[in-house]
């Protein structure tokens, strides 16, 4: 085996530079790049490489792609009879009895090259027995060709035996990556996720009374009801509640120990965490009486989240597609997301609305948020002061799926915050979530995938508003989207 591990050695010290600079062309190659120059276009893939795990395993490919080009074709000699041993050499050992090294390297070169293939390209998360035999099939066509080539240019012996160790590697490849697949799976079921509810505000253009409390059913359910029975649907099995103390005892008397009786018997965890006004790195501004912000509720919550999470407004109904995408991005490896809504989606009929209009790359991760201001429904679609709104572009609904790493560094960014901003505007600064996150990828320190859902979001924004969303919750009951005891399905 020390022959074999040399020959592979010697490989990569022969051919890596050369593959890493072939990988470096592929990537500003590749169809989804469409930056006007040169520069700009290695930024951009620069910064992918270092956030988005699929960029790594295209780069991987590509480098070891080149590799096995390099040794079978682009470094050979021209040999004068390609066909002299057309059926190769099959076992461990050569007909002379020594190691067949150059048969176990073509194995192991196409192990990483099918391995990083699936990965890079295929984008399975789940264990598929088409792309199992996809792959195979496309290593033992891909081996065809350089046998071919071989022959045709001259520049190596056609040999039967090299297809079938191609393949074999190929096979082998996909079987890790099967293998790996079923492992993670394995592990999702038992993983923890947190649902955190953002609760602490009361809404200043509802009028009286606290409108995360506000029932939306004859059963008296509130919206925070159908976003938790959405959320443990998919497989949330913690729930954070971020309220105000002072609301504290009307919130438990209305949801929370009833929510809290339901996850138990669903062994789901409740927690609570309570944003202050005062919890901050810095001293209160004389007369501060405005809250901090969705940045500085969600790091109330920093001592309860120890697992990946999905942050949401209580007063906001979401449907079920956003928390099925946002679960299965985060069970499967993903560091941050956001479900993005389609802007016609989540209108009001009684004004103008601020939506955050969603920019993004070929591959879906957010670029950039545009805070828009006074939306309002047309005859024609929509139009935010005069100027016309493409009513299919996503836009944020507060709706991130994030990891406890995130909470350091926007525990940081409070700190910031607090030193730059609000000095300014003491009286009504705010550190938001969109912004902070806008910022994060401004600067290249953040990569933000955004999931499409299709769903229609409701919300209370105005208190003309309650009677369109208890119509629209009335028709979903009877159209069999949920049960009138509406936790009995779980």
């Amino acid at each position: 085996m020390q022959a074999v591990a040399d020959d592979v050695f010697y490989s990569i010290y022969q051919y890596l530079g050369f593959g890493l600079i072939f990988a470096v062309i592929c990537m500003i190659a590749l169809p989804e790049v469409e930056y006007e120059g040169l520069k700009k276009c290695l930024i951009h893939q620069w910064h992918k490489l270092r956030t988005d795990k699929i960029t790594r395993y295209k780069f991987a490919f590509f480098t070891i792609l080149f590799m096995v080009l390099s040794r079978t074709l682009i470094c050979r000699n021209i040999w004068q009879c390609p066909w002299e041993n057309i059926i190769g050499e099959w076992g461990i050992f050569t007909s002379d009895g020594t190691l067949n090294t150059e048969g176990m390297l073509n194995v192991f070169l196409f192990v990483p090259l099918a391995y990083f293939g699936v990965l890079g390209f295929c984008q399975q998360d789940d264990l598929d027995k088409e792309i199992l035999f996809n792959i195979v099939k496309t290593s033992f066509g891909f081996s065809c060709l350089i046998e071919i080539c071989q022959l045709f240019f001259r520049v190596g012996t056609f040999q039967l035996s090299d297809i079938f160790q191609n393949t074999l590697g190929g096979f082998i490849g996909v079987a890790v990556w099967a293998m790996q697949q079923k492992i993670m799976k394995r592990g999702r079921k038992n993983m923890k996720t947190t649902l955190l509810i953002m609760a602490a505000g009361i809404g200043s253009r509802f009028g009286t009374g606290i409108k995360q409390l506000e029932p939306v059913d004859d059963a008296g359910h509130i919206i925070m009801d159908y976003s938790i029975h959405d959320a443990i649907e998919v497989g949330f099995n913690h729930v954070v509640f971020i309220i105000r103390k002072d609301i504290e005892k009307e919130f438990k008397e209305v949801i929370g120990d009833r929510i809290a009786s339901i996850c138990s018997s669903h062994n789901v965890a409740v927690d609570y965490a309570f944003q202050d006004i005062n919890d901050i790195p810095g001293t209160l501004p004389e007369g501060r009486t405005k809250p901090w912000g969705t940045g500085q509720a969600v790091l109330a919550a920093k001592k309860v989240i120890k697992t990946p999470f999905i942050v949401i407004n209580a007063d906001d109904y979401y449907g079920k597609e956003g928390f099925k995408a946002v679960h299965e991005y985060l069970v499967n490896g993903g560091k941050s997301c956001m479900a993005g809504f389609v802007l016609k989606n989540t209108l009001s009929d009684n004004g103008g609305v601020t939506r955050g209009i969603c920019k993004m790359d070929e591959q879906n991760n957010l670029t950039e948020v545009v805070e828009t201001k006074n939306i309002v429904k047309t005859a024609t679609g929509a139009e935010a002061d005069g100027v016309a709104v493409d009513v299919n572009s996503l836009v944020s609904m507060n709706m991130w799926g994030l990891t406890p790493d995130f909470l350091d560094v926007l525990e940081n960014g409070f700190k910031e915050f607090f030193e730059k901003e609000v000095p300014s505007n003491p009286q009504k600064a705010e550190y938001l979530i969109p912004i902070f996150i806008g910022e994060l990828l401004e600067q290249g320190k953040m990569s933000v995938k955004v999931l499409k859902t299709n769903d229609t979001w409701y919300g209370m924004t105005y208190h003309e508003d309650v009677a369109a969303v208890k119509d629209s919750f009335k028709k979903m009951l009877a159209d069999g989207m949920y049960k009138a005891d509406l936790f009995t399905d779980l």
